[in-house]
C-alpha cells in the first residue's frame, strides 16, 4: 500500500479521524453504526492498490471527535473532502453509511461519482414495531450500563437477523463488532457525561427520500436476502427511486454485507467502480 497518511482533520465544529492511501480516482469508505474505519480492514488496503482510498471515523465513533452541537454528516464528508482536496468521490456506504451516502448524494451531487449502497437504511423510513422495540430496549440497556445485554440485541436483530441467530454467525464477525459497537457505547456515555447532551444530527428539508429523483450517478444496490424486512424494502426503495439505480439480491447475506464475506464484497466493489469510472 503506497501513500498511506492518517490525520485529523478540522471539520465543522470537531476532528475527524481519517485515513487516506493510494492513488487514482477517490473512493470514500463510509462504515455502519456499530463499526468505525476498523470494519474495512483489508478491503481498505487492497482497494488502494487501484484507487486512492480514504476511510474515517464519522462524528463520535473511533477517534473523532462529538462536541455538544447540531450537525449534518453529509456535511461533515464535505468539509473531510475539502480538506484533502479531494473534488468528486465514489462513495460507498454500508447501514448507517448508506445513510449517508445518499443524503451526501443529495446534499453535495456535485461531489459524488457513484454510489454502492450495501443494505442502507434511512432516516425517512418507518420502522416496524419489532425493530422499535428492540431499539429501545437496546438504549436502555446502554444507558444502563449493561453493554453484553444491548449488544446480544443489536447484533442479533442486525447482524444475525430474523432468520439466524448469533450462534450460526462467524465468531470472529461478531467479537470484532462487539469491540467497536461498545466503544460507541461508551462515546455516547461520555459526551453525556461531559456535556450533559447528546448532539442530534440536522434533519433534511425536504428529506432525503423526497430527493432521491435529484441523484444522477451510477448507483448499485446490495441486498441481503437474510436481512431485516425493514432493511429490504429501504433497498428496494433506494433501487427504485434512483433514477438507473440497480439492485443487487444476495440470498444468503444479512445486513452486515461488507463483512460477512468481505472477499466477495471486495469483488462486487471493484467490478462496480471500473464500470462507474468509465
Amino acid at each position: 500500500m503506497t501513500n498511506h497518511e492518517t490525520g485529523f482533520a478540522p471539520v465543522n465544529g470537531t476532528e475527524l479521524y481519517y485515513e487516506r492511501a493510494g492513488s487514482g480516482d477517490a473512493v470514500v469508505l463510509l462504515h455502519t453504526g456499530n463499526g468505525n474505519t476498523t470494519i474495512w480492514d483489508g478491503q481498505f488496503e487492497e482497494l488502494a492498490r487501484e484507487y486512492t482510498v480514504v476511510r474515517y471515523d464519522c462524528r463520535g465513533f473511533g477517534r473523532s471527535g462529538y462536541p455538544d452541537q447540531p450537525y449534518q454528516s453529509a456535511d461533515d464528508l464535505a468539509a473531510l473532502l475539502d480538506h484533502l482536496g479531494i473534488e468528486r468521490a465514489h462513495v460507498i456506504g454500508p447501514s448507517f453509511g448508506g445513510r449517508i451516502a445518499v443524503e451526501f448524494a443529495v446534499l453535495h451531487p456535485a461531489r459524488v461519482r457513484s454510489l454502492l449502497l450495501a443494505a442502507p437504511v434511512s432516516r425517512e423510513h418507518a420502522w416496524t414495531d419489532e425493530v422499535n422495540t428492540n431499539r429501545m430496549a437496546e438504549e436502555d440497556l446502554i444507558w444502563a450500563g449493561d453493554d453484553d445485554k444491548a449488544l446480544d440485541i443489536s447484533l442479533g436483530s442486525w447482524v444475525a437477523g430474523p432468520k439466524r441467530t448469533l450462534a450460526d454467525m462467524d465468531p470472529t464477525l461478531i467479537a470484532r463488532l462487539r469491540v467497536t459497537a461498545t466503544a460507541g457505547y461508551d462515546r455516547r456515555r461520555r459526551t453525556v457525561a461531559e456535556t450533559g447532551n447528546e448532539p442530534d444530527e440536522l434533519e433534511l428539508v425536504p428529506n432525503a427520500a423526497e430527493r432521491l429523483g435529484s441523484i444522477r450517478v451510477p448507483t448499485l444496490v446490495l441486498i441481503g436476502g437474510m436481512d431485516q424486512p425493514d432493511a429490504i424494502e429501504i433497498g428496494e426503495r433506494l433501487a427504485r427511486d434512483i433514477p438507473g439505480a440497480s439492485a443487487e439480491y444476495i440470498a444468503d447475506l444479512g445486513h452486515m454485507i461488507t463483512m460477512e464475506r468481505p472477499e466477495e464484497f471486495l469483488q462486487k466493489a471493484r467490478t462496480f467502480l471500473a464500470g462507474a469510472a468509465r
